[in-house]
C-alpha cells in the first residue's frame, strides 16, 4: 500500500517521528494530497500548510477550496497570499526561484510556531527525474546529480529543522492512481503547463521523447541518482577534511584558502572544495556548474589575479592563497604589515601606531647603554630596526611608498634605487607593497618597515641615544613570517 511505503520512507529514510508534529506543504495538486490524505491514514500529528502566490486569478478561490477540504479531514489548516511576482522583481530571482524561498520560508516559520520537527513535502521519482536531469545539462557536479534527498536542511531559511521528502521513490502515475481511488479532487494550477518554464519543457517534452527513445529512462535516472547520493557521501566526507586543511580562516563574504596545499589535493576534491566554498557563502543557492568550476580551477593554477565564478563571487589569487569573495573585495595580507590609512599617519617617541591584523609599530628612544646590553640575535632581527637620532624631526611619519620615490637602503652608499625596484627585489608580494608601511623624517625615510633601514641613518656608534623601532606581530603568529 502507498501509505505504508511513504510513512515507512518518512520514519526509516527521513528520521521523522510519528508522535511529534509536522508541517506538511500543501499546493492542492495530486503530490502533495497524496502525502497529507496517506500521512493522515497514518495517524501523523499535521498541521497544513498552503502559500498562494498570488501568480493566478483562481489561486485565491483554490485556496479556499483547499481550505475547506482539510477542514473536513478535521486538520489545522494555515494559510498566506504573498505576492510572489513582486519579491522576485525586487530580489532580482526568477519566479520559480522566488516562489521557492516565499513558500520554504511560510511553511518553516509555521513550523517554529507550532513546535514542530520538521517541514513535509510532496517531491516524487518523476520530481527527482527532471531535477537530476536539469543539473546535468547544466554541468553539475555529484552534489547535483544525486539529486533530491530524503531529509536535507535549507541554511538560509532555517539550518535547524529538516525538510523532509518521503515520495521520492513514487511515480507520478502511482500518485495520480491513488488520487482516483480514494476521489480526492485536485488542484489544477495551470503554470504546469507552461513551457516558459525550463523545468516544464523537460516534463512535458524532453524527458517523453527520452523515454521513448529509450523505455525506463525514469527509473534507470532515479537509480543513478541513488547510486550516486552514496558516493557523495563518502566523498563529501573526504572533502570536509580536504577543506578544513586547504581554508586560511574566513572574511566578510569570503574565504581565504591555501593554494599550495588546495593544489596538492587530488582533482576531484579541488572540485569539491570549490563547490562547498560556494555553497558556505551563497548557502541555498544552486550548485556551483561544471564551467564555473574549471573556470576557477584555471585561475588557481595560473594565479591569474581575478576571475569571476558565479553568483557574484569571484576568485582572487595571491602569492600563497586564492579568495573566493565578492568582486568588492579587499584583501587584507595577515602575514605581513599593512598600513590602515594609505593617506599616511603620525608616529610619536614611545607611541604606537596600528596596523592591520594585530600587527602595529612603535618608536622609542633608548640610551646606548641598554642598547649594547642587548643581544646580537635582538638587535640583527628583522622586525627591529636600531638607527642614528641625530637630526631626528618628530613626530615621524608612517605611510606607503610614492609613485617613483627613491631612497639610499643600507649598503648602497651615494647610490639611489626606487623604492619599487626594492620591494621587487626583496621579492614583495605585489598585492602587499601599496600598503607596506615606510617610515620617514622629515621626507627622508628611515625604515621600510621590516625590510630594511636607509644607509643615511644607520649607526655609527658614537651615539648617546638610538632610535628604536619595531614592527609587533599578530599574537596568533606563532612562526612570523620572515622579513628580509
Amino acid at each position: 500500500m502507498l501509505e505504508k511505503h511513504i510513512t515507512q520512507a518518512l520514519i526509516k529514510e527521513c528520521g521523522a517521528r510519528s508522535d511529534l508534529p509536522l508541517v506538511v506543504g500543501v499546493s492542492g495538486g495530486a503530490d502533495s494530497l497524496c502525502l497529507l490524505h496517506c500521512l493522515r491514514e497514518s495517524g501523523f500529528k499535521l498541521i497544513v500548510g498552503h502559500l498562494d502566490h498570488a501568480l493566478r486569478e483562481r489561486s485565491a478561490a483554490q485556496a479556499d477550496a483547499l481550505r475547506q477540504r482539510v477542514a473536513d479531514w478535521e486538520l489545522p489548516f494555515y494559510s498566506q497570499r504573498e505576492d510572489v511576482g513582486q519579491f522576485a522583481l525586487q530580489n532580482k530571482l526568477g519566479i520559480e526561484e522566488a516562489a521557492r524561498f516565499c513558500r520554504y520560508r511560510f511553511l518553516f516559520k509555521l513550523a517554529r510556531e507550532h513546535g514542530a520537527q520538521g517541514v513535509a513535502v510532496g517531491h516524487n521519482a518523476d520530481d527527482q527525474v527532471e531535477t537530476v536531469l536539469m543539473h546535468f545539462l547544466r554541468g553539475s557536479g555529484l552534489s547535483g546529480l544525486s539529486g533530491m534527498q530524503p531529509r536535507s536542511f535549507l541554511s538560509v531559511i532555517d539550518p535547524e529543522l529538516p525538510l523532509f521528502r518521503p515520495m521520492l521513490a513514487i511515480t507520478r502515475q502511482e500518485i495520480q492512481e491513488y488520487c482516483q481511488a480514494n476521489a480526492l479532487e485536485v488542484l489544477e494550477d495551470e503554470s504546469n503547463a507552461d513551457p516558459s518554464f525550463f523545468r516544464n519543457r523537460l516534463r512535458h517534452e524532453l524527458i517523453p521523447q527520452l523515454e521513448e527513445s529509450n523505455p525506463g529512462f525514469r527509473q534507470a535516472l532515479v537509480r543513478t541518482a541513488i547510486t550516486l547520493s552514496a558516493d557523495r557521501q563518502l566523498l563529501e566526507s573526504l572533502a570536509d577534511g580536504a577543506f578544513k586543511r586547504a581554508l586560511v580562516r574566513a572574511v566578510e563574504g569570503g574565504l581565504v584558502f591555501n593554494r599550495e596545499i588546495f593544489l596538492g589535493l587530488h582533482l576531484s576534491l579541488q572540485r569539491l572544495v570549490l563547490r562547498q566554498a560556494f555553497a558556505r557563502i551563497l548557502p541555498d543557492t544552486r550548485d556551483l556548474g561544471f564551467e564555473a568550476v574549471e573556470r576557477a580551477l584555471a585561475a588557481i593554477s595560473s594565479t591569474a589575479p581575478q576571475t569571476p565564478l558565479a553568483g557574484g563571487l569571484w576568485v582572487f589569487c595571491f602569492e600563497s592563497d586564492f579568495v573566493i569573495a565578492p568582486q568588492g573585495y579587499q584583501h587584507q595580507h595577515s602575514d605581513f604589515p599593512q598600513l590602515l590609512n594609505t593617506s599616511g599617519s603620525k608616529l610619536n617617541r614611545g607611541g604606537k601606531l596600528a596596523l592591520n591584523s594585530g600587527w602595529s609599530l612603535a618608536a622609542e628612544l633608548i640610551d646606548d647603554r641598554k642598547f649594547k646590553g642587548l643581544p646580537e640575535a635582538l638587535k640583527t632581527h628583522p622586525l627591529h630596526a636600531w638607527l642614528n637620532p641625530l637630526d631626528l624631526e618628530w613626530p615621524l611619519e608612517v605611510r606607503p611608498m610614492r609613485t617613483g620615490e627613491r631612497w639610499s637602503p643600507l649598503g648602497m652608499a651615494l647610490k639611489h634605487q626606487k623604492l619599487s625596484d626594492f620591494f621587487v627585489n626583496q621579492k614583495i608580494p605585489q598585492t602587499t607593497r601599496a600598503r607596506w608601511p615606510v617610515v620617514l623624517s622629515g621626507g627622508s625615510v628611515l625604515w621600510v618597515a621590516g625590510l630594511r633601514i636607509a644607509q643615511a641613518w644607520r649607526l655609527l656608534g658614537d651615539e648617546r641615544e638610538i632610535l628604536h623601532l619595531q614592527l609587533h606581530a599578530p599574537d596568533e603568529l606563532i612562526d612570523p613570517v620572515k622579513l628580509k
